[in-house]
């Protein structure tokens, strides 16, 4: 399949290091393993874009239920257009609560410095003690450029978000299958990720457009939760599938050099869901 789109997409710039996908079945909803029921480089790295918002989702709900914050209507409103919109101001709040940092000038104390960075590699701790090997999600997004401490904290470029795919789509996993928090946080982050992928409305920018073009290359009657990110020449898509038959799947595809060419990551979600019906079900 991987190979298959590749080719098709060649002539667009796709590439065999340009793409990366997993998919862990949860048509069984007996957990009996993390790893993914399949993968093409999965294990490769890539810049996530905003699909490093899911990692702060998790911890802000993960917290939340654990009573480290007192959740606000302003912060809610935050976490909402983070996940919704995937509005990078509102990600800002969401990162310096969860982990008790703020943006501003550089730190010249070295002692106060180092502080700060340990704070904010809150999130990372989170993922490894999970057993996350690939995860580094310290880092705020924004529209332009990152500045003072911001910048500085970059490293160089050296300290960059990265993801993969095969850990992207267990993150996925983990939040469906309520492994993150319990039943009514988990409800949350699934409300916040479900998207509308009927072909009625106009499409939309960005977030919304994404999962929409990717969910009208289902079967109809399909149900997607979905989070996307584009930047730079990176476009990615990671989502949950719930097809008419029963069968349920999380699918994780990321891509490099192909963001203009809108229709690589449906045509992978489109082959992943026609192996998922063409399986006959116990209940079928």
């Amino acid at each position: 399949m991987a190979a298959e789109t590749v080719a098709e997409f060649a002539k667009a710039g796709l590439t065999p290091d340009g793409l990366a996908i997993a998919v862990i079945d949860l048509t069984d909803t007996t957990p009996v393993s993390t790893l993914p029921a399949g993968a093409y480089r999965g294990d490769a790295s890539f810049y996530p874009c905003s699909v490093v918002k899911l990692c702060f989702l998790a911890v802000y709900e993960s917290q939340k239920e654990s009573g480290k914050f007192a959740d606000s209507p302003e912060l809610a409103r935050a976490v909402h257009d983070m996940i919704t919109v995937s509005s990078n101001d509102a990600t800002g709040l969401v990162v310096d609560t969860i982990t008790g940092t703020t943006s501003g000038p550089e730190i010249s104390d070295p002692r106060e410095w180092e502080r700060w960075k340990e704070k904010r590699n809150a999130v990372n701790d989170y993922f490894r003690a999970r057993g996350y090997k690939d995860v580094n999600a310290n880092q705020k997004t924004f529209c332009e450029d990152a500045y003072g401490r911001e910048q500085a904290f970059r490293d160089g470029g050296k300290n960059r978000n990265r993801m993969t795919a095969a850990e992207t789509a267990r993150i996925f996993q983990e939040i469906v299958m309520g492994e993150i928090a319990g039943q009514a946080f988990t409800d949350e982050m699934l409300a916040l990720l479900s998207r509308d992928v009927t072909g009625d409305k106009p499409l939309e920018e960005g977030e919304l457009e994404d999962a929409r073009l990717a969910g009208q290359s289902l079967p109809k009657g399909s149900r997607l939760w979905a989070k996307s990110g584009d930047a730079y020449d990176f476009h990615h898509l990671v989502g949950r599938v719930a097809l008419p038959n029963g069968a349920d799947f999380v699918i994780a595809v990321f891509t490099k050099g192909v963001k203009s060419v809108p229709e690589v990551i449906p045509r992978v979600y489109e082959k992943v869901a026609a192996h998922f019906a063409a399986r006959r079900l116990p209940t079928e």
